[in-house]
């Protein structure tokens, strides 16, 4: 089961059937979120010769389909929704509401364990979670022209000679509690997801793990000496920013 299965939207609003027309069945519509519209995605869409629908689009920056939506993050957008914690809500929304939805990264991901100083396990871990668990796909694209050439040809392999008629999904729901406790315990050092639901059937909280010593975090099942040290570093150590 999907950790944030059940989080479908309540409302749907079905739009124009744009398919009724003779001339537009061989149009590509594509409906942009209004905050995508000053991108150059967009534009480029516009010059491969898609029909851009702006909308308020509350899953996903693009939708292609019922069924297809694209989520697009840079490589630093990427990282930072690891890091503040909106890419496994993102990624619930995403696989509760569509039936392939698919996440674009743009811009070297070669760079992805060195442009952020995140601890490569808990990148690991989202790349994998989201992949595996949410069954989302993940596709590393150059450039905007290149991402924006994927959505074009996407949209046409679906949209040609079939029904143009997309619902969107209207309102929004958030991910629960025990799934940010679960997401902040896995960026520890050596953490897994297996291995993060441990500790939180065995110390109940978050505060809990945090205020523990290294003897108590080294009794707790799966963990042992080296992975509590490390556990301990992070809760305990003084930040200290990189220059």
């Amino acid at each position: 089961m999907l950790p944030n299965a059940g989080l479908l939207l309540p409302k749907q609003q079905t739009l124009i059937k744009y398919s009724n027309s003779e001339e537009d069945k061989d149009k590509i519509f594509i409906y942009v979120d209004y905050r995508e519209q000053q991108s150059s995605v967009a534009r480029e869409l516009k010059e491969m010769g898609a029909e851009i629908i702006m909308r308020k689009l509350d899953v996903a920056d693009y939708q292609l389909t019922d069924d297809i939506c694209v989520e697009r993050k840079t490589v630093a957008d990427f990282l930072q929704s690891i890091v503040d914690g909106r890419l496994f809500e993102q990624a619930g929304m995403l696989a509760s509401n569509f039936k392939s939805p698919l996440i674009i990264v743009e811009g070297d991901f070669q760079s992805i364990y060195s442009e952020r100083n995140i601890n490569k396990n808990a990148i690991v871990g989202a790349l994998t979670s989201i992949m595996l668990s949410y069954r989302i796909p993940i596709f590393p694209t150059v450039d905007d022209r290149e991402t924006a050439e994927i959505l074009f040809n996407i949209a046409k392999r679906e949209q040609i000679g079939k029904g143009k008629d997309i619902k969107l999904r209207m309102g929004r729901k958030g991910v629960s509690i025990p799934e940010k406790q679960q997401f902040i315990i896995e960026s520890l050092p050596n953490v897994g997801p297996t291995l993060a639901k441990k500790l939180l059937r065995e110390f109940k909280t978050i505060k809990t793990i945090a205020n523990s010593n290294e003897k108590e975090l080294e009794n707790a099942e799966g963990i042992g000496k080296l992975k509590a040290k490390g556990i301990f570093e992070v809760f305990n150590s003084e930040f200290k920013e990189e220059e």
